[in-house]
């Protein structure tokens, strides 16, 4: 499992908490806001209805002021202004006119009172004097008037609140009222003096429109932080949409990382790093469990002839192909892995017994050997399979992979197309592989390598025609190495193509040697392995040789294995046919032995085809061997070609050749592979070999 994932949940859940952190901060802050909003409102609504209030209660002390200053205002006698019986004690109190109007004194509170409420009719602003000692009874204070006055007297200079007037909201104020000279006139029997608060003046101001207006301004206010507020939720909302995306965007980004480190681009197995990790915990699990667990090995027998033939995008549908059908044999549990190129891993972990890892391997076997269609194209290909138990073969992932790799190799040996089970002789076998690689590089630089040379002879008269050169390697430490231990190694390593650059270069130099001598042969074979065949720049080589060894032109056959023809499907025969225009014969090299098809021989330019020495050996004796050779012999004839035996050991064989037609053999009826020097005696001595009789 990527491990960015649980960091990717934990920064989501962190960012979570952020987002409702940020909500409910934002909420709380737009609340506070729109509460001290709410309170400034309110507050500057007070104080305009407290500054209207405060506006008429300047008016009054003016108007106070300046009546107070000339003694009250003479007005005529209505209904309205009769005389005051609070005034009897002034002389003055009612006055005639010349003409006979009657006027009367009204001192400056009955003045002001009439004032305000004529004020209070049109402006909806009331005006009171009261005094806690009033001249008029009517001006007696309510209760809250009474303590305003008392906290008057105690120095404040001015109380206010909001109530209710006949059921409608007003915000009454009252500041004190000071006693002037002009006040004595009516109030010097109180007691009073100039300076002394004799009672306070209270404006009573109408709120309703005030509320009116607070109203509005506070929807305005509502609305506005509303906004403010959605604002700030839609950019905490598109914050946490960017940094969700932004954690998508990394955890995406981590797990292409992850999966480029861990998975196979092509195939989507598990890569070598993930592979190696999930053997790591199948071995700790299976240590705990004191289970069983198996390692398979799996190398696409031919993968690479296919790839080189059809071109890297077949190659890579072919892998596809496999890595699916792979995955069909296994279990949920199991892990299949591909480690590069065409070598795939499979572990198994609680395994009961090996029979059961040998039901999986055979399960891959009949899988991968069925065909695969490529592109319209079907393509056979088989496996080699290596396969190691845990504990028994080790104990540790590389000890596992390198024995299940020896196994595999094992299985390949072996014929492919199987599998094998590791055992500890094979480790020798492996080791020992090895080591004749590494001396295979020394023989290279230290000239270890001979040819020999075993003679071809023309069946119809028994001269010697030519001969197939063979290699041989006498090595100071191993000894005398057998091509079959080492051609395999020189294989696997890519070592092949430099010692086959040397046996064609030393066989045109013997052959060279022998024309000037004297001793001048049709035909020289020299055997190609299909890795060399197919190594890129081996049509160059071979051109390069031919323009500087002229004396090679239709003498040189090169013995290809009936692999190689498998090969030929994006261009049949074009490398072939190339080679044959500079004089180079083909030789079909074990025919039957291998993926024999009569197509071959019809599509590819071919000169001659040999026989297996598996056939020749039998003929005098199993009908069915006898049959075969004949109907190779009568077809190749058939198509043109030559046919030469090998491994022609006995007179009767010989003989039974001859009468079928066979055109060349070589055996050691005929001789043995000599070294470049006794062949050459040989061919001065020209043993005459008895022809059929």
């Amino acid at each position: 499992m990527n491990q960015s994932i649980p960091l990717v949940q934990s920064d989501e859940a962190r960012l979570r908490i952020q987002l409702w952190v940020a909500f409910f901060g934002w909420t709380l802050l737009v609340l506070f806001l729109l509460l001290w909003a709410m309170s400034n409102e309110d507050a500057e609504m007070l104080e305009l209805a407290r500054q209207e209030a405060i506006d008429n209660f300047n008016k009054d002390q003016a108007f106070r002021v300046w009546a107070t200053t000339h003694g009250g205002v003479y007005v005529p006698v209505t209904e309205r202004t009769q005389p005051s019986p609070l005034l009897d004690h002034i002389p003055e109190r009612d006055l005639v006119t010349p003409s006979g109007r009657q006027l009367t004194l009204l001192n400056p509170a009955y003045m002001l009172r009439q004032m305000m409420e004529d004020y209070a009719e049109l402006y909806g602003v009331k005006g009171r004097i009261t005094s806690i000692k009033p001249l008029n009874p009517e001006n007696a204070p309510d209760e809250w008037e009474r303590a305003a006055l008392e906290s008057f007297e105690r120095g404040e200079k001015e109380q206010f609140e909001l109530t209710d007037i006949n059921g409608e909201p007003y915000l009454r104020l009252i500041r004190p009222m000071e006693a002037q000279a002009g006040c004595l006139k009516c109030h010097h029997n109180q007691g009073y003096q100039v300076g002394d608060i004799r009672g306070g003046v209270g404006i009573s101001v109408p709120m309703k429109e005030y509320f009116a207006s607070n109203a509005g301004q506070k929807r305005e206010i509502k609305l506005g932080l509303g906004l403010i507020w959605l604002s700030g939720v839609g950019a905490i909302g598109f914050y946490g949409r960017r940094s969700r995306q932004r954690f998508r965007e990394r955890k995406d980004y981590e797990d292409q990382i992850w999966q480029q480190a861990n998975f196979d681009s092509l195939t989507g197995l598990s890569n070598r790093n993930l592979f190696l990790d999930r053997l790591g915990r199948a071995l700790a699990f299976a240590r705990r469990q004191h289970s069983i667990l198996a390692l398979l090995f799996i190398d696409l027998d031919r993968f690479k002839y296919v790839n080189d033939a059809l071109g890297h995008a077949t190659g890579d549908q072919l892998l596809q192909e496999a890595a699916r059908r792979l995955r069909l044999c296994v279990r949920e549990m199991d892990t299949v892995s591909r480690l590069g190129g065409d070598e795939f891993t499979v572990i198994l972990p609680i395994i009961s017994e090996g029979q059961a890892v040998a039901r999986v391997a055979s399960s891959i076997l009949t899988e991968l050997s069925r065909p695969f269609d490529l592109g319209g194209q079907e393509t056979h290909v088989s496996a080699s399979i290596g396969i190691t138990l845990y504990p028994q073969d080790g104990s540790d992932t590389g000890m596992l992979l390198q024995n299940a790799d020896t196994a595999m190799y094992q299985a390949k040996a072996e014929g492919r197309n199987t599998y094998r089970f590791f055992t500890w002789e094979m480790n020798k076998v492996a080791e020992g592989r090895v080591s004749l690689g590494a001396a295979l590089r020394n023989a290279l630089r230290g000239n270890e390598f001979q040819l020999h040379y075993q003679p071809i002879v023309d069946i119809a008269d028994g001269q010697i025609v030519g001969a197939e050169a063979l290699i041989r390697w006498g090595s100071p430490d191993q000894g005398r190495v057998g091509p079959d231990q080492f051609i395999p190694v020189a294989e696997e390593s890519g070592l092949i193509v430099p010692i086959g650059d040397w046996v064609l270069q030393q066989a045109a130099l013997d052959l060279k040697l022998w024309d000037r001598a004297g001793l001048k042969m049709e035909l020289l074979s020299v055997n190609v392995s299909t890795v060399q065949f197919q190594f890129e720049g081996f049509l160059e080589k071979m051109l390069d040789l031919m323009k500087h060894q002229p004396h090679l032109s239709s003498r040189l056959f090169l013995e290809i294995t009936e692999s190689v023809f498998l090969d030929e499907h994006r261009k049949p025969g074009a490398r072939l046919g190339a080679l044959r225009e500079e004089g180079i014969g083909i030789s079909i090299d074990d025919f039957g032995t291998g993926y024999s098809s009569l197509s071959y021989l019809k599509r590819f330019p071919v000169d001659k085809i040999k026989i297996d020495r598996s056939f020749v050996r039998d003929v005098t004796t199993d009908t069915e061997d006898a049959a075969l050779c004949e109907a190779i012999i009568a077809m190749a004839h058939h198509l043109g070609l030559k046919v030469v035996a090998e491994g022609v050991e006995t007179k009767a064989q010989w003989q039974f050749l001859h009468k079928s037609g066979c055109d060349y053999a070589q055996g050691f009826y005929i001789g043995r592979p000599m070294a470049a020097a006794t062949f050459t005696d040989f061919l001065v001595k020209h043993i005459d070999v008895p022809a059929a009789g």
